[in-house]
């Protein structure tokens, strides 16, 4: 039977409508559909970036990253333009808590640790100067660290750290002698970096004591722009660092790195400078995860254009993978590249229980390395090689649309967990269609299996 509304009602129901739509409820985005998340993504109706996973003390899992929506698991939690996120999951996926960190500006999670003591320490970049960063910011981006409760994410502290102009905390790890280490990028010539005179990036490591406060910041860089991406503790207590750099003075002194080049850094347990060794030909390489190996050397994952240097004949692309593997000391003990016609990365690196070395990142190709493996656009690639560098496979997860994948660990038995973001709502990642980028986590079998 067909619904009838008298005409003289209509006036009274758009006078209703008019005043109930506000400016800023129209511009809100539409509600997430209202069927359930699959069984391993998790987000709201705008982008949610997975960028770092940690398997934690009880078993679980701590995904970290940045989030702009306002519903779905983020629903009440909106603090500004960009968030930090931090979801607990149980072992099986299922979620304990999630909390996002920040004020009404943009804030970037980067990495993140569960330390000796079980407390979880995240660090990122902030433009925020008030919420959980009240009056804290310098100007620009600041690196931040802070310091959360494992049993529902609540805030113990909050740590800035920078100057007038841009610094940006990458990675975190927990130091040789207690504290914390933060590596990243700093174009400040005051505040925390008053000892810089050039605002072009340098590379930094800064250590802390157990309450975030600076022990020592070391620089390394020139007049162009260098950065520190990942670090890791090797042999002795030593302290790894990897990046890309194009300055070739300073510390960089007659190391030509083409448009850019990849680095290893050492420093000493105390964080003294002890030893540089760089990687590069004549296009852009960049080093963005580093892992020490079993055998007290370390591996590297990244990406190159080069096809000359290190990487002669390997270049297949616009960019292609590569993982490279190292002596304690430096020194190249293999190489292993991959790539197609179109664009490769990784960007994560770990070593698997069973001693094997998986590495993530994104293709775009569809030959090559990557013959029949496209999925769609952007698609998540898992490369996984023994410690002597030989390959036991590559394969490839996505859908329809984009995905990339930024963080791998290694769990029992040596199964594999990785996270990033995903676009698609078929293949890997089927599930009700996404309006934004939604955070996932994927295990794999040892053999590359989606368990």
């Amino acid at each position: 039977m067909r619904s009838f509304i008298p005409f003289v009602v209509i006036p009274m129901l758009l006078l209703f409508l008019l005043v109930s739509c506000d400016a800023e409820s129209i511009t809100q985005p539409p509600d997430r559909p209202t069927e359930p998340e699959s069984e391993f993504t998790y987000g709201g109706t705008n982008d949610d970036l997975g960028k770092t996973i940690i398997r934690t003390q009880d078993g679980g899992f701590l995904i970290i990253g940045t989030t702009t929506s306002v519903d779905g698991i983020f629903s009440g939690q909106a603090r500004g333009n960009r968030d930090v996120f931090a979801l607990k999951l149980t072992s099986n996926g299922t979620q304990q808590w999630v909390n996002t960190y920040g004020g009404s500006n943009s804030d970037w999670a980067m990495d993140v640790i569960q330390d000796v003591r079980g407390d979880f320490l995240i660090t990122g970049y902030n433009r925020s100067n008030d919420g959980q960063f009240p009056n804290m910011n310098r100007g620009e981006n600041d690196i931040f660290l802070i310091k959360i409760s494992p049993s529902n994410g609540e805030l113990i502290w909050t740590r800035t750290y920078g100057g007038a102009n841009e610094d940006y905390g990458y990675a975190l790890i927990e130091g040789p002698n207690g504290g914390y280490l933060i590596a990243g990028a700093t174009r400040s010539v005051n505040g925390n970096f008053s000892g810089r005179s050039n605002f072009s990036k340098d590379a930094f490591v800064i250590l802390t004591d157990n309450s975030g406060q600076i022990q020592r910041i070391e620089t390394i860089g020139g007049t162009e722009n260098d950065e520190a991406l990942d670090l890791t503790i090797g042999p002795n207590g030593q302290i790894a660092v990897v990046g890309s750099y194009s300055s070739s003075d300073s510390e960089f002194s007659g190391r030509q790195p083409g448009e850019s080049g990849a680095f290893l850094l050492k420093l000493e347990p105390n964080g003294r400078f002890n030893s540089l060794y760089t990687y590069s030909g004549t296009g852009a390489e960049i080093a963005n995860s580093i892992v020490t190996t079993s055998d007290n050397g370390f591996a590297i994952a990244g990406r190159f254009s080069s096809n000359n240097g290190i990487f002669q004949n390997s270049n297949s692309g616009e960019n292609d993978a590569f993982v490279l593997k190292t002596s304690d000391f430096g020194s190249i003990q293999w190489l292993r590249t991959f790539g197609g016609s179109n664009s490769e990365g990784l960007t994560g690196i770990t070593e698997t229980e069973n001693g094997n070395i998986a590495a993530i990142g994104q293709t775009t190709s569809d030959d090559e390395d990557f013959d029949e493996l496209n999925l769609g656009n952007t698609d998540v690639f898992l490369v996984n090689l023994s410690l002597n560098g030989s390959l036991n496979y590559l394969k490839t997860y996505g859908g329809e649309l984009d995905e990339t994948a930024e963080s791998v660990i290694g769990l029992p038995n040596g199964n594999i967990a990785f996270t990033g973001w995903t676009l698609s709502n078929d293949g890997d990642f089927s599930g009700p269609q996404k309006s934004g980028r939604d955070i996932y986590k994927l295990i794999t079998s040892p053999e590359g299996d989606i368990e």
